[in-house]
């Protein structure tokens, strides 16, 4: 299979990821729970058989993967959450934020200062969310609806995506994309576990099923063909490829589930995923050999 095709149905995988916040009837926190536990165990399998470590090499690391596993179950539960009280197409937006958050965070790393052209892309994405909710802006909603909720939620989750891709990239590059996977859904499950509504005994075997298929193919399997089709493509066609996922999910939306986008939702993210393309491709020119976050 060629890297592009990889990278594509990567990418494909991981758009319709979010379909099964809709497909599974748990709540979101305790479907990520258990999301968590079988990615986890099929991770874990797969680490051994490429002859890898499953243990962390520091106390640093420890401290580092707890912080990751964290903000990672907060963007995972946040996203999924704002699937199930949205549509598949607000919430993926909303999430999509995400590489303009990282604008603004990471030279919080780097001790610089984001430029005239971040500030102006910035506005444009603050723009582009709007036009999410434009019933608030005719005075036909109030603040506390659900779409509002949801995108408030979306945004969040944008917000921990993004620092723990920056977290991932500068304190935990020296493990491997399914090694720093596994780590996070790891402490994912071990941190929500405790609070979940669900008891394990009370799943169906339908739940498991999807839970399995949400876990191994569109969670793992996804990530690792993502993974393995950077070494085969560039970084720079990984990331613009990868901007193709809410697209991917929305058109999954609309044929399993029949969520139909409003207008402003597309002009919105259109904004969005237009910004977030030149963003890509101005820091990959800047910087050829980074790599992606994972």
């Amino acid at each position: 299979m060629s890297g592009l095709l990889q990278l594509h149905l990567g990418v494909l995988l991981l758009g319709g990821a979010g379909l099964f916040a809709k497909l599974i009837d748990l709540p979101a926190l305790d479907m990520t729970t258990y999301r968590a536990i079988f990615a986890a165990i099929f991770l874990a399998l797969f680490i051994r058989y490429k002859k890898q470590s499953l243990t962390l090499k520091s106390k640093n690391d420890a401290l580092t993967a707890l912080a990751i596993g964290t903000l990672a179950a907060i963007h995972w539960v946040t996203y999924f959450y704002a699937i199930q009280i949205t549509t598949v197409a607000i919430a993926m937006l909303a999430l999509f934020t995400y590489p303009m958050m990282t604008v603004f965070i990471e030279p919080l790393f780097r001790r610089t200062r984001p430029t005239n052209k971040d500030m102006v892309l910035g506005l444009a994405v603050l723009f582009g969310v709007a036009m999410l909710f434009p019933d608030l802006w005719f005075g036909g909603e109030s603040l506390s609806d659900d779409t509002l909720m949801g995108i408030g939620c979306g945004l969040i989750s944008a917000f921990c995506f993004a620092l723990r891709n920056i977290l991932v990239q500068h304190k935990f590059s020296h493990y491997s994309g399914g090694q720093s996977m596994f780590f996070q859904f790891v402490v994912t499950a071990l941190l929500l576990f405790p609070i979940t509504e669900t008891p394990a005994l009370d799943l169906t075997f339908e739940t498991i099923a999807k839970l399995v298929l949400f876990a191994v193919v569109f969670s793992a399997c996804a990530h690792a063909l993502f993974a393995s089709a950077i070494s085969l493509t560039s970084a720079k066609t990984a990331s613009l490829v990868g901007c193709l996922q809410p697209v991917y999910g929305i058109t999954f939306a609309f044929l399993i589930l029949a969520e139909v986008p409003a207008l402003a939702t597309i002009g919105g993210g259109s904004i969005i995923l237009a910004a977030a393309i030149y963003e890509t491709q101005a820091t990959k020119r800047a910087k050829p050999s980074s790599p992606p976050a994972k």
